[in-house]
């Protein structure tokens, strides 16, 4: 057996606690010197130099410029790196450091794979104690090189860390300095979101719940006022609906006559009082779109009266002041003549109604010194026109002729 198979042993044997720390210095303190001894260099563990190499090691021409290996030397390259055995948990072979000389006390490191740590630089006279990982094959060393070799570096062991599984697992940061919940596997998944969607479900369930209140609260107190202020608006409503006064508030014509009158002349008074006018007498249609065309006007009314069928008519009027003007218009029917009284009301532009003066059916008109009035007997339409330079004996001429023509023709129609 070799002094490289039995430090070997003595690694295995340690590793495996069948010799204590004490025992294991021991022994490998003497396969050491035993190895120093059959070694034998005298020079202080460094080649001999020839002084005329000017302190290089003289090189045979025909070893392409390097030293040959003497035999008997140990190789100073490393075995190739078999993954293979690797995988398997094999050892594999490392360089050897420079062994110290026998006789001297010397520490062997076994380094952590977790923490790389520079080799350390023992003295010849250092003693040390050996820390030994049971989860980690010994080292193994290349057989002893000469002082002043370069030396080949340890190659490290496979990670121990908690990630076995990847050889980057030495990689991955601390599981208890940050979120954990993407290492989950597994149950452990479905348990978090399973969590996560209760507290969601409770957190909606809340708000909605909030949300549902607030729009009950809101409905009952809209509902509540809006009941409350529809009372004013609907007196108001009520208030402001109010319908005008109507024509009852008028007061009553005397009594219609049932029979019509047999001619245009019977449904006017005989005189209004005053000098007669020389047009007084009968009208027809020739007459009142001829020479007398001015007894009816404006002459949109006359138009009308003429379109429509006007038959026949009486003129009875005064000259002088007060003046007076009354016309009998028969026309077709009571529809008719209601229609030509409309248009003939309704074209006193200027005028005001007078509620004092005017009667059911019989609307009076006044501006200034002027007084109208239109309404209808039967087929026929009477117009009545008073005029005066004051306007108190213009309005006391008109209601005395206005009363003697309602008792001789009351109104038939009284809207």
């Amino acid at each position: 057996m070799t002094w490289q198979d039995e430090l070997q042993h003595l690694d295995a044997e340690l590793a495996a606690g069948r010799i204590s720390a004490e025992e294991y210095r021991n022994r490998r303190d003497v396969a050491l010197g035993r190895a120093q001894a059959q070694s034998g260099p005298t020079s202080g563990g460094f080649p001999q130099q020839d002084p005329q190499s000017g302190g290089f090691p003289q090189q045979d021409p025909q070893s392409g410029g390097f030293p040959q290996q003497q035999p008997g030397q140990a190789d100073p390259f490393p075995p190739a790196f078999n993954w293979g055995a690797a995988a398997q948990g094999v050892p594999q072979p490392g360089p050897q450091g420079p062994q110290p000389p026998a006789g001297e006390e010397s520490t062997q490191i076994v380094h952590n794979p977790m923490l790389q740590q520079p080799p350390a630089q023992h003295g010849g006279d250092s003693e040390s104690t050996q820390v030994v990982n049971l989860n980690q094959a010994p080292q193994q060393q290349w057989p002893g090189q000469q002082q002043g070799q370069q030396q080949w570096p340890q190659q490290q062991g496979w990670s121990t860390s908690d990630n076995p599984g990847t050889p980057w697992g030495d990689e991955l940061p601390p599981a208890e300095h940050g979120d954990t919940s993407w290492m989950r596997q597994g149950p452990e998944v479905f348990e978090s979101a399973g969590k996560s969607s209760k507290g969601k479900l409770v957190a909606g369930l809340s708000i909605g719940g909030v949300l549902l209140a607030g729009v009950i609260v809101a409905g009952v107190f809209y509902f509540t006022s809006g009941g409350e202020e529809q009372v004013p608006d609907a007196q108001g409503t009520t208030q402001q609906q109010e319908p005008p006064p109507t024509t009852s508030a008028l007061p009553e014509p005397p009594a219609a006559k049932p029979a019509p009158p047999a001619t245009s002349q019977e449904v006017l008074i005989a005189s209004p009082g005053g000098p007669p006018h020389l047009w007084n007498g009968a009208l027809d249609p020739a007459l009142l779109s001829g020479p007398r065309a001015g007894l009816l006007q404006p002459q949109q009314v006359r138009d009308f009266a003429l379109q429509n069928g006007f038959a026949d008519g009486w003129f009875v009027g005064t000259e002088g002041a007060p003046r007076s003007t009354l016309l009998a218009l028969r026309m077709p029917d009571q529809n008719t003549a209601s229609g030509l009284v409309k248009k003939y009301l309704e074209s006193q532009q200027g005028l005001s109604t007078v509620d004092e003066l005017s009667y059911q059916g019989v609307q009076v008109k006044s501006a200034g010194n002027v007084f109208r009035t239109a309404y209808v007997v039967h087929n026929w339409a009477v117009i009545i026109d008073v005029g005066a330079d004051d306007k108190a004996a213009a309005q006391q001429q008109f209601q005395t002729v206005l009363g003697q023509q309602l008792q001789q023709s009351p109104p038939t129609v009284r809207e």
